[in-house]
C-alpha cells in the first residue's frame, strides 16, 4: 500500500543514467547505453508517477521537485526527448511532470486503464515516428 511520499526525482535521475553513455564502462556491455549521436537511434525516457515530488533524502540540493526539474532540463539540453504520464497523479506531481515533459503532446494526464493503454500506445507512434530517417 502506498505511504503517500514520492522521491520522484530519483527516478528522473536514473531514467537519464540509463541512457546517459555517460554510464557505458559501469553497465554491462550488451546492456551499455549508445552515443547521444549515434546514427538511427532516439533517445526518449517516459516519466510516469502517481506522486507528488514530495520526499527528499538530502534537501541540501532543494526539494525533489526542484531537483527533478533540473535534472529534466539537463536532459532536455541533451536532446533526449521526455514523455510524462501523470496517472492519477496530484497536481504537484502533474505540475512537475508537465515541466519535464518536452512538449504538450508528450505529456499525459490518463484517469483509467484505458486512457494509460491509449497514452502509451501515443508514446510508442511517437516514438517510431523519431525513430524514421530519410
Amino acid at each position: 500500500e502506498a505511504g503517500g511520499n514520492a522521491a520522484g526525482h530519483l527516478g528522473v535521475a536514473w531514467g537519464w543514467y540509463r541512457i546517459s553513455p555517460q554510464w557505458t564502462t559501469i553497465l554491462p556491455i550488451d546492456s551499455a547505453p549508445l552515443p547521444y549521436d549515434e546514427p538511427d537511434t532516439a533517445k526518449a525516457i517516459v516519466l510516469m508517477t502517481d506522486g507528488a515530488f514530495n520526499t527528499t533524502g538530502d534537501s541540501g540540493n532543494g526539494t525533489s521537485s526542484v531537483q527533478a526539474r533540473n535534472v529534466c532540463d539537463n536532459i532536455k539540453t541533451a536532446g533526449i526527448v521526455i514523455y510524462s504520464v501523470a496517472f492519477q497523479a496530484p497536481e504537484a506531481g502533474e505540475e512537475v511532470l508537465q515541466y519535464c515533459a518536452s512538449d504538450a503532446e508528450s505529456f499525459f494526464t490518463p484517469q483509467n486503464g484505458q486512457q494509460l493503454q491509449d497514452a502509451y500506445q501515443a508514446i510508442a507512434s511517437s516514438i517510431s515516428d523519431l525513430r524514421i530517417s530519410h
